[in-house]
């Protein structure tokens, strides 16, 4: 696969302008099987821009659909590339995330949804986070 070529295709089909900082992030997303946080990512960039430019970015990203918060805690927000085109301003990404106990790492486990959950008539669920707190399989192997 061309990532060049994907990445620009993907600012294309979401209405994005093609810029150094948006395909510098989006290459760094795709290096990386877990979720980042605004600090990882900055830590990545050969050139760093302002972390207003940063935000704004991963914002921007996630209102197109091709980011999704994956985890969000006192250590603050951690991104995930959508698996698939997410519509705008709603994310389809309703799957299951392991926090790894030993590297800290967030990781999409995209294959196993979020169960169906009844929620008591008096309440009104707007979000739902199913996470997984365990060992990651690079950790078990060392």
């Amino acid at each position: 696969m061309n990532t060049q070529k994907y990445i620009e295709d993907l600012l294309k089909l979401h209405t994005l302008k093609k810029t150094s900082v948006r395909i510098e992030i989006l290459k760094i997303f795709m290096s990386c099987d877990y979720a980042l946080s605004a600090k990882e990512i900055i830590s990545h960039m050969k050139i760093v821009p302002d972390r207003v430019t940063i935000y704004r970015t991963l914002n921007s990203f996630e209102e197109h659909g091709i980011l999704h918060k994956a985890t969000e805690d006192s250590n603050g927000i951690r991104y995930a590339l959508c698996s698939h085109e997410c519509p705008e301003k709603t994310h389809t990404d309703e799957h299951v995330h392991l926090i790894c106990q030993k590297c800290s790492h967030t990781y999409c486990l995209e294959d196993i949804k979020i169960p169906k959950i009844d929620v008591l008539e008096k309440f009104l669920a707007q979000k739902i986070n199913y996470t997984i707190n365990g060992i990651c399989n690079t950790c078990r192997s060392n």
